[in-house]
């Protein structure tokens, strides 16, 4: 902790007053320990795994010091108000520019981008840019920034500073750098002034927006590194062990990722300072703590305890017992997370159109829905989860068995499939396992046998990789998860099936008509968003009928958390998946232990 000087006052009073300052220091040290003691959980199941490959970055569970330490006096040494939110999760990493996991979940606290979006109202809300535009076809962005904005060391920000730390992404091109591909030179107009160029029509609205790879960041830290320029592996290491650079509401305090992550809040930040922004709330709590626990029931316990605030995840089978707990609150909206199977295209017999169509006519779409998740998600249509932009509720397979039957005698198999296809899926995930097992059970009725493998993430995302070179080596089926970037079609429909996605794209498809017409798609979303939309329809009703993979079901967003809190339904984003917004909580009723 730091504090500001004693001015004025004699030596006698600057002892006595350092004395009750160590006091409360040492008594909040102790309540703080006890309130966020290690919880002792027992892994029953892991959660939904990330769509992500492992980050590429270094992790280092350590425990730094704050960055800018938050400045306090000895006269508003108040308790503490501390929120504590159970992470089915362990956290990945901590750079900014190639974070593509699980940290999203605090990093949208601790920096922000130019612009927030929500997607639900479909309108943006001013973050560290206030205004924006854009020539008549999209080519041309210019934002201007907010001004009086610091960064977490002090540095303010600049359009500099966004240049730099946009052009860093860009650079180092891991994670979701791509999301930048139209930028082909970024322009400081002024200070507050900074200019996009693009080399094709782009949202860039909606890309300066995005969950990933769109935070800025102070520029000084190539100083705090030690390092050449902001490309150097010295900055990455510097993020990684724990330090933030960021302008958000809360400071990065503790970085233990996988046991708990402690945000202090930021009293500088400016949203504090403005009246009726929509996202800041005067109650906020002081302390939020990430606290890792890889086990639904365990986060129930703990909530129902008060020993957590807010549970990532609880047994679905239980939300309907918690909606009548006096004690607690459940809210649920829509979630952009759904869940696919990814069909191998290139492996006999599922090579065949007509063998994946029977396949997709077999599942019994509302049993897996209310066996898997009590109910609670919705039945896919297409790969563009429902009340996205992109969405159309005409591509629901017909759950048949005796149409499937015929499709499959006309795919040359009328007594069934002589071999056993291979499905896999996370290990540890209690959707998927149970996914995966209606599945099994529906397939055998038309004569295909499937063996359900659960591997490791790991060990899933390496067979999968290993399939555009050995298709027949790789699995048959891969129960995935999918959820979005940024908010555009293009991000789904892109990265799982075009034939240049070789990273994501496990379906191992190539269809150069599919590919075109998501390419001109993605270029008319600023400029003519009713053709986009009717472009991004043709090339999934092609999706629908090559049938590459199966979509199963649209996520509902579920939290449970103690009565205390509140506007837990609007720090909830679909946009920022995981995410609880705590600046945006109030905890003036919550009982601190």
């Amino acid at each position: 902790m730091s504090y500001q000087r004693l001015r004025g006052v004699s030596k006698t009073t600057t002892i006595i007053l350092s004395i009750v300052v160590v006091l409360v220091v040492v008594g909040a040290i102790i309540y703080m320990t006890r309130t966020s003691k290690p919880t002792e959980a027992t892994p029953t199941q892991t959660p939904p795994s990330s769509t992500q490959p492992p980050s590429p970055a270094k992790t280092t569970a350590a425990s730094s010091a704050p960055s800018s330490p938050s400045p306090t006096t000895a006269s508003t040494a108040k308790k503490k108000t501390i929120v504590i939110y159970a992470s089915l999760s362990e956290m990945t990493g901590a750079d900014p520019s190639t974070e593509f996991s699980n940290s999203i979940l605090w990093m949208c606290l601790v920096y922000e981008p130019l612009l927030w979006y929500d997607p639900l109202k479909d309108e943006f809300i001013p973050a560290l840019a206030v205004k924006w535009e854009s020539n008549e076809n999209g080519t041309i962005w210019t934002f201007y920034l907010r001004k009086g904005v610091k960064f977490h060391d002090g540095t303010p920000l600049t359009a500099e500073a966004v240049k730099a730390s946009i052009e860093r992404t860009i650079a180092l091109g891991q994670g979701a750098a791509f999301i930048w591909d139209p930028v082909e030179k970024i322009e400081v107009i002024d200070d507050y002034t900074i200019r996009f160029y693009l080399k094709y029509p782009a949202a860039l609205d909606k890309i300066a927006a995005s969950a990933y790879g769109a935070w800025i960041f102070s520029p000084k830290i190539v100083e705090y590194a030690g390092a050449k320029n902001l490309t150097d592996p010295k900055v990455a290491e510097w993020f990684n062990a724990g330090h933030d650079a960021g302008s958000g509401p809360y400071k990065l305090v503790k970085w233990d990722p996988e046991n708990e992550v402690v945000l202090e809040k930021n009293p500088d930040w400016w949203g504090w300072k403005l009246k009726d922004y929509p996202l800041a709330s005067p109650n906020a709590p002081d302390v939020f703590i990430v606290k890792i626990v890889k086990d639904a029931v365990t986060q129930e316990r703990l909530l129902l305890t008060g020993d957590i605030h807010i549970a990532q995840y609880v047994p679905l089978e239980d939300v309907e017992k918690l909606k009548n707990n006096p004690n607690v609150q459940v809210v649920i909206k829509p979630s952009f997370q759904n869940l696919l199977m990814l069909i191998n295209t290139k492996k006999p017999p599922l090579d065949n159109v007509l063998v994946r169509r029977a396949i997709a006519h077999a599942i019994p779409y509302e049993d897996i829905v209310k066996i898997a998740r009590a109910g609670l998600a919705r039945v896919a249509s297409g790969p563009i989860p429902y009340g996205m932009w992109g969405h159309f509720e005409d591509l629901r397979y017909e759950y048949n068995i005796t149409l499937a039957k015929e499709l499959l005698a006309k795919a040359g198999y009328p007594n069934g499939i002589d071999r056993t296809l291979l499905l896999v899926y996370t290990a540890g995930d209690i959707y998927e396992k149970r996914t995966a097992e209606v599945i099994k059970a529906s397939l055998a009725k038309i004569g295909i046998k499937v063996e359900i493998r659960p591997m490791s993430w790991e060990e899933q995302w390496s067979l999968a990789q290993s399939g555009w070179e050995n298709p027949e080596a790789a699995q048959d089926l891969f129960i995935f998860y999918w959820w979005p970037t940024y908010i555009t079609p293009f991000d789904f429909l892109y990265n799982m099936f075009h034939s240049d996605s070789k990273i994501f794209n496990l379906c191992y498809y190539e269809n150069p008509e599919f590919n075109k017409l998501i390419e001109e798609a993605v270029t008319l979303e600023a400029s003519n968003r009713e053709k986009a939309l009717e472009l991004y329809h043709k090339a999934q009703k092609i999706l629908y009928e090559d049938v590459p993979a199966i979509p199963l079901w649209d996520s509902m967003d579920i939290r449970v958390a103690v009565k205390g809190i509140g506007n837990l339904d609007k720090a909830i984003n679909p946009a920022y998946p995981t995410v609880i917004f705590a600046q945006v909580l109030d905890v003036s009723g919550l009982q601190q232990g």
